[in-house]
């Protein structure tokens, strides 16, 4: 394929959903008389959006499902690539995993300013966790939700933009279990497995592993080696305990460790195949371990169901980095300075919820709770030294410590206005206090003469968030819906920040509040073969999120904009037969940095939201075809899955310096299985893409210098094999 076809291919988000389509289409039509065993139809999806279940067609605002079934066979391991199969999500994980920044449906933090600056939050069996402390390796969940608008209502703080909603694998009444192994290139291994069971005739358990590496996808120009070699480890326990048909007591108790995935050292543009960086060999590296517990308590009652749920997470984190990268400080200054810093960091997350709701199925929805929730930060700054810019405020220890505690009361309703129509009204109140104090001490080379500072603030904030919907039903199959929601994300204090350093005020950042309005519509078929939603949205968010640095002097500021975001999604699947399944989405996204504020760093007003494409799409195609007998195979399956994500061009800062280029990346999966078991061969990029990851510019230091272009590569293609056994 030549290079000026390859750019009219993925210029063409709608051509290529539609020219795969027709190709699968065509070929299961020529296959019937394959058709292999196995589902025939895509279910009943169940979620719980609302803090209880119900139908997802039948919730009044945008909600998508990946089931963990559907994550195996597409080798989604992480929350990562999960949600970049949606489109209309931006997961940027620049800088490290503890940076993440995650929008949707382009609202968000134009550039993240504290770790408790999330516009989504991620509840992992009901406990609220921001991006930054929220282990991104998925292990043996049963569905992740997405839910888009704002979701404060039911969902708490930092719910801007929406929630994600990981609902892992309960324990099974019957013995089950599986094992998988993966090896592939640059030393790819994954070793994962699960057993569950009953214990007695009231208790259950289960138990999951998984073990994961790679090396790094960027290369030290100093050996030629990878930078690090990033390595995981997550294992989760759970018990279910169902002492009588009413009450039911679900228990889990989770451990990550994380070696070398929140590197923060970038890359100079063009940065090849290889993501060449140049720094001191053990310069960066990482390690994050984290535990989580949640115990939620049901009890069906005779008109409602009581839910009782508690959840405390604990982090710690530390990191070195090389702060001059080499080759961009060769551009930029003529030589490589020597500096580095080390930034341990902890997090701990209490969350109690109690809730009433209604019974599945119940004429009337309703939810109804009382929450309560605090988090303790701390962020330090150690062993730090800077041969070139001794002034530098990170050339000292640094001691911060964040302390949130918020209350809040909730509830939903959604009842039959007429026999088709449904009314929804929610509302949530919340009452949030913040504390933040840190202390400085300069180092002994550091020039300035202000030897040690102090910093205490704190900041009250009540506020309401809520939604209005109205849905109907034109038929059994087809829901029409508007939504109105108001979105709030907490004001706080810029973990950056050091101008107490100098005698200056580091202000409190303020609140953003979002209005959004979206109206479509959800189709699923009576045979449960075919499903198709579609949507139409607008997003005004007042006081958006800005930190502006100084690469030059390292000081940090933030600044508050006003954004606004519309666009339209498509999202479905389609059970075709003859063992064929195909599911996609596409989004076009219109998002912008409005008003007229002077910025510290260039202007930024009209310019689009930084890491938006205004086009995204994605599009999978499986198939299932049984094969004759062969090698002691007695009734083998072959199956395959071929799925490939669009990302359009995206500005890569705020002052859109520069475009991150598009495309599109494929991946591919095919196995045989027969019984219990499946070996199969993976081909990750298949097509060999070189795509950005992130991007920033680095002005010129001095007059007629060169600038830089940053950034980091995603990872080129990657081959391996796997097998899987289940039991």
């Amino acid at each position: 394929m030549n290079h000026r076809f390859t750019a009219h291919f993925q210029s063409r988000p709608f051509a290529m959903a539609l020219g795969l389509a027709i190709v699968a289409t065509t070929v299961a039509a020529e296959t019937d008389a394959t058709r292999a065993e196995g589902a025939t139809t895509l279910g009943t999806v169940t979620v719980t959006a609302r803090r209880g279940e119900e139908l997802a067609k039948d919730v009044p605002f945008s909600v998508s499902t990946i089931s963990g079934d559907d994550a195996e066979a597409r080798r989604l391991y992480s929350l990562e690539d999960m949600l970049r199969q949606t489109p209309g999500i931006d997961f940027v994980v620049n800088s490290g995993a503890a940076n993440t920044t995650l929008r949707i449906r382009g609202v968000g933090s134009l550039q993240k300013v504290s770790g408790d600056d999330s516009s989504v939050v991620i509840n992992v069996d009901g406990l609220p966790l921001s991006a930054a402390n929220a282990n991104l390796n998925v292990l043996d969940a049963e569905r992740v939700e997405i839910l888009k608008g704002p979701q404060g209502t039911l969902f708490g703080r930092n719910a801007e933009a929406g929630a994600v909603n990981i609902v892992t694998r309960k324990p099974t009444r019957w013995f089950e279990g599986y094992a998988r192994t993966e090896a592939g290139q640059a030393h790819h291994q994954l070793l994962e497995g699960a057993v569950s069971g009953p214990l007695t005739e009231t208790f259950s358990a289960r138990l999951a592993m998984r073990g994961l590496g790679i090396d790094s996808v960027r290369t030290n120009v100093r050996d030629g080696e990878p930078l690090n070699k990033p390595r995981e480890l997550a294992v989760r326990g759970s018990l279910l305990w169902q002492p009588t048909s009413r009450t039911r007591l679900f228990v889990t108790a989770g451990h990550d460790l994380l070696k070398n995935r929140d590197v923060t050292i970038y890359g100079l543009y063009p940065y090849g195949r290889n993501g060449w960086v140049d720094v001191p060999r053990g310069g960066e590296w990482s390690r994050r371990e984290g535990q989580r517990y949640t115990a939620e308590l049901t009890h069906e009652m005779d008109a409602s169901n009581l839910t009782l749920l508690s959840g405390y997470a604990d982090t710690k984190g530390d990191f070195l980095s090389s702060v001059y990268e080499g080759r961009t400080y060769r551009q930029l200054l003529g030589f490589q300075p020597d500096a580095r810093w080390r930034v341990p960091s902890t997090e701990k997350t209490y969350n109690q919820e109690i809730r009433l709701a209604s019974k599945p199925g119940a004429p009337v929805f309703w939810v109804a709770g009382l929450n309560v929730h605090r988090a303790d930060r701390s962020k330090d700054n150690r062993d730090a030294y800077d041969n070139y810019y001794p002034a530098n405020p990170y050339n000292a220890d640094i001691d911060r410590r964040f302390r949130t505690d918020a209350q809040a009361a909730f509830g939903e309703v959604t009842i039959p206005v007429q026999e088709k129509t449904r009314l929804t009204l929610g509302a949530r109140y919340t009452w949030e206090k913040k504390r933040y104090a840190a202390h400085w001490v300069a180092k002994p080379d550091n020039p300035n003469t202000i030897r040690e500072a102090h910093d205490t603030q704190s900041l009250k904030e009540n506020y309401a968030t809520g939604r209005v919907a109205l849905s109907h039903a034109l038929s059994q199959q087809i829901n029409v819906y508007g939504v109105y929601a108001r979105g709030h994300k907490a004001g706080g204090f810029n973990d950056e920040g050091t101008n107490f350093t100098t005698g200056l005020a580091d202000p409190a950042y303020k609140p953003a509040i979002v209005d959004s309005v979206e109206t479509g519509f959800k189709f699923e078929s009576a045979d449960k073969k075919m499903a198709f939603n579609a949507a139409i949205f607008l997003n005004k968010v007042t006081d958006d999120h800005l930190l502006t640095y100084d690469v030059q002097s390292f000081a940090a500021l933030t600044e508050n904009y006003d954004t606004e975001s519309k666009g339209i999604e498509l999202e479905g699947a389609w059970h075709m037969g003859s063992g064929w399944t195909i599911s996609g989405g596409l989004a076009y996204i219109d998002a912008r940095i409005k008003g007229s504020k002077p910025s510290s760093v260039g202007g930024v007003s009209g310019n689009r939201t930084p890491e938006v494409p205004k086009w995204a799409a994605s599009l999978a195609v499986g198939h299932r075809m049984k094969l004759p007998a062969f090698l002691g195979m007695g009734s083998p399956v072959l199956q395959t899955q071929l799925s490939s994500r669009f990302v359009g061009t995206r500005p890569a800062d705020p002052q859109n310096s520069f475009n991150l280029t598009a495309y599109n990346k494929v991946d591919l999966r095919v196995g045989i299985q027969d019984r219990n078991t499946e070996i199969y061969f993976w081909a990750d990029n298949l097509l060999n893409k070189q795509y950005d990851l992130y991007g920033y510019y680095i002005p010129p230091y001095v007059a007629g210098g060169s600038d830089a272009r940053i950034g980091a590569p995603g990872r080129g293609r990657s081959l391996g094999v796997g097998i899987n056994v289940a039991f």
